[in-house]
């Protein structure tokens, strides 16, 4: 890839992802209050990096690794560091060794695997005892405009489902992950028009996941054009469309007793 096209990826995200640079703000706020100087450091779903610098000036002496499945954005990376390492992976497989990272951060990025549980569970295996997880990940009230003018039109689903806040703890809970901490907050972006929404999850490579055996048949214009019409119906007093991200933030630590040996 060239140095032109890798800088062009990377722009297009940075310039889409407003809530996510938000989040990664708000995430580093928390981390600021906690007392952790971590060897080894995963960025799971790093993207193009924007996680990976904001962790790195808090931990500058760490070893970092920027996990994604998408090749082009760990390509695209804005980070030209020696200690940052990139590594090709999709969640549920992740290739390093049980017990590896003092610390695995997420932003934005676990709604990505249909199968969340499976995710959870490799964090947690990567994880050292006593390693912390933080972590955000979205709601079911996220896109929630969008989904709702999308129903109006046909029964296909069009926007992702995203994991309750409270399934999310229990599944943490069953994992033995301990002192574990989760809130929610709904960050509400305003647009013009739903083509510059459309646009920004384009750009932050926003798709919906399917099982393998459901298919959707291509969108005509008439359909689209109705659904434009649909989110009309959001439109503010102010004269803005709102695009809801219903925000879950999550913290925990492996426990420390999973090192412990009984002689007999």
């Amino acid at each position: 890839m060239s140095k032109k096209l890798k800088k062009h990826v990377a722009e297009k995200y940075i310039e889409s992802a407003i809530v996510q640079k938000e989040i990664i703000n708000r995430l580093m706020e928390r981390l600021s209050f906690i007392n952790l100087s971590p060897r080894k450091v995963a960025d799971l779903g790093s993207g193009v990096g924007l996680s990976t610098e904001s962790l790195l000036k808090l931990h500058p002496n760490s070893e970092f690794y920027m996990i994604d499945y998408s090749f082009k954005s760990l390509n695209s990376n804005i980070l030209q560091n020696k200690s940052i390492n990139s590594v090709c992976a999709n969640f549920k497989n992740i290739p390093f060794e049980n017990n590896t990272f003092d610390f695995v951060f997420s932003s934005s990025a676990l709604h990505w695997e249909l199968d969340i549980k499976s995710s959870f569970e490799e964090v947690y295996r990567i994880l050292k005892p006593g390693g912390l997880f933080l972590f955000s990940t979205y709601g079911p009230d996220t896109l929630i405009e969008l989904r709702s003018a999308w129903a109006q039109i046909d029964d296909y689903r069009h926007v992702n489902d995203f994991y309750d806040m409270h399934d999310i703890g229990d599944l943490m809970l069953n994992l033995n992950f301990m002192d574990s901490v989760l809130d929610t907050e709904k960050i509400i972006i305003q647009y013009d028009n739903v083509k510059q929404l459309q646009k920004d999850l384009k750009n932050i490579g926003s798709k919906v996941l399917r099982d393998k055996d459901e298919e959707i048949p291509l969108q005509g214009n008439i359909k689209m054009r109705l659904m434009y019409q649909e989110y009309e119906k959001f439109r503010s007093k102010s004269g803005e469309l709102p695009a809801t991200y219903e925000v879950i933030y999550g913290s925990a630590w492996k426990k420390m007793d999973n090192i412990i040996q009984y002689s007999k």
